[in-house]
């Protein structure tokens, strides 16, 4: 089978997964407790009003009645409306979408390359000081939750220091230098993680190509240790580390919710943290397929990066 026939086979099989996405949201999301009506209205609503909204929302109808009208206007593109805030999902989500994409790809950005160097440099020292030190580093930034470290850093720079703000975006087309303070708080707290996890990947792959036997035949005949290290050791390695950084876009994912929702930032994790509150079914259920298509994607992209990167993979 060709890289062009499993490519498109591998998307297709994501039609399937989608759909069952769409329907766990929807249950689940229907069996949160709270009506949206009175959340929405307040605790002495008038019932003409609730009426008229409970109407127009379909919430008198059954509950595999609203399921299949979803569905068919998913099938059409469009993922509803916001019942609190009256206005379409897609709409919502484009307004947010810059500062999530911002937030996410500047974390990952300064995830990866310093992920990579730790984990190389960790393994070239094993069981040194240097390598210590990492592995440490490594631990207790993978060991820290996001929310926790997001607070301390607000509490040293924001309020210690008075250094960068605490919460808040401006967008870098307006105003560069006030988008870099505000996002440096955010960016730290969000890549941490990241970056810990694929240097403990980085150097465990790293450690066990160098001790194969390719490795001292290369050093036996004289080969420079860093031709060794980047040209052979590092290029084998990559293999299971390209399956960890595409699953690590479903973390990024996660960890902007908590992100966004710390540092006050007005993206799409925040604006479907405010619709969970609120049981606004839209966003939540339109959120939710949005992320899952992401990851979804990104799992496919590692899935044909693998096949390609390793020939001996068959595509069958």
């Amino acid at each position: 089978m060709s890289l062009y026939r499993y490519a498109i086979r591998r998307t297709l099989q994501i039609i399937p997964v989608l759909l069952g996405v769409f329907t766990l949201t929807f249950v689940m999301v229907h069996a949160l407790p709270g009506n949206p009506v009175r959340i929405y209205l307040g605790l002495n609503p008038s019932q003409a009003l609730a009426d008229e909204l409970i109407r127009r929302y379909g919430f008198d109808q059954p509950l595999w009645k609203q399921y299949l009208d979803y569905l068919w206007r998913l099938l059409q593109f469009d993922l509803g409306e916001s019942f609190m805030r009256k206005r379409p999902v897609t709409d919502l989500m484009l307004e947010r979408m810059g500062p999530t994409v911002m937030l996410m790809g500047l974390s990952y950005v300064i995830a990866l390359p310093t992920a990579l160097l730790l984990g190389v440099y960790s393994a070239a020292k094993h069981n040194q000081l240097g390598d210590h030190i990492s592995r440490f580093a490594g631990l207790a930034g993978l060991s820290t939750p996001n929310f926790w470290l997001g607070l301390m850093l607000i509490f040293l720079f924001a309020y210690e220091f008075n250094a960068l703000p605490a919460s808040g975006y401006v967008s870098p087309f307006e105003d560069p230098v006030a988008a870099a303070k505000h996002l440096v708080l955010p960016i730290i707290t969000l890549a941490t993680a990241q970056t810990a996890t694929l240097m403990r990947m980085t150097r465990s792959s790293m450690v066990e190509e160098l001790s194969k036997d390719y490795v001292e035949t290369a050093r036996a005949y004289g080969l420079p240790e860093r031709t060794i290290l980047l040209r052979h050791a590092f290029r084998n390695a990559l293999l299971p580390l390209v399956t960890i950084i595409g699953l690590q876009l479903s973390f990024l994912l996660d960890g902007s919710v908590i992100v966004e929702s710390i540092f006050a930032i007005p993206g799409m994790g925040r604006l479907g943290y405010n619709g969970l509150l609120n049981n606004d079914y839209g966003v939540i259920i339109g959120l939710n397929i949005f992320f899952a298509v992401l990851f979804l994607v990104g799992v496919l992209l590692t899935d044909l990066a693998y096949a390609y990167i390793d020939p001996r993979i068959r595509y069958d």
